[in-house]
């Protein structure tokens, strides 16, 4: 049996970590959640995770400085583990500061399912070659 790919969600609204649950629950995915930045920063340092879904809204530390954090982070694991932000900002300078702040790639809401899940696919594929 293998091991489950480990996931890592930080988002501020409890809908859209249920939403996302939801989306993503499978027998391959261990679903792990944050409300916070700072908690999000915390869990995947303890957990180096596969792969981070990050909202860029958020109060406190938004889903930018979650970013630059990771990729800042002493830890070379951490530093590549792949970050797709979720916004809700649908245009392309929102686009272009997810991507200047390190993340792999950006959705926005609202996102069909099964695009969600080719770009996590295609993320995690990356990621393990």
């Amino acid at each position: 049996m293998s091991e489950k790919t480990t996931i890592l969600i930080i988002d501020d609204e409890i809908v859209s970590r249920a939403t996302l649950e939801a989306l993503l629950e499978t027998p391959d995915y261990a679903l792990v959640l944050a409300e916070t930045g700072i908690q999000g920063l915390e869990k995947a340092e303890t957990l180096t995770p596969d792969l981070i879904l990050l909202d860029v809204m958020m109060p406190g530390m938004n889903g930018f400085e979650v970013c630059r954090r990771l990729r800042a982070h002493t830890n070379p694991k951490l530093a590549h583990v792949p970050v797709m932000m979720i916004t809700a900002w649908n245009d392309p300078t929102a686009r272009a500061r997810c991507l200047d702040m390190g993340a792999n790639e950006v959705i926005c809401k609202p996102f069909d399912r099964h695009d969600l899940h080719q770009r996590v696919s295609n993320l995690l594929q990356a990621a393990s070659q």
